[in-house]
C-alpha cells in the first residue's frame, strides 16, 4: 500500500486503529476496533465525522 496517497487524516485514522484498505488509489480506513456498531452509536449520540479528502481534487 506504499504507493496509494494519503488523506489528511491518514495519521489519526491509524492512530485509532483504522483498518486501512486501498480506495480509489487513496488508502483508506474501513473498520474501528470498537467495531460498526459502536460508531453508529456514537454517531447518533454525538457526532461523527467521514473522511471525504479523497473525493474533491483541484486540478
Amino acid at each position: 500500500m506504499s504507493d496509494l496517497k494519503q488523506t489528511p487524516l491518514h495519521a489519526l485514522h491509524q492512530e485509532l486503529g483504522g483498518k486501512m484498505v486501498p480506495f480509489a488509489g487513496y488508502s483508506m480506513p474501513v473498520q474501528f476496533p470498537l467495531g460498526v456498531k459502536k460508531e453508529h452509536e456514537h454517531t447518533r449520540q454525538a457526532c461523527g465525522l467521514f473522511d471525504v479528502s479523497h473525493m474533491g481534487q483541484v486540478g
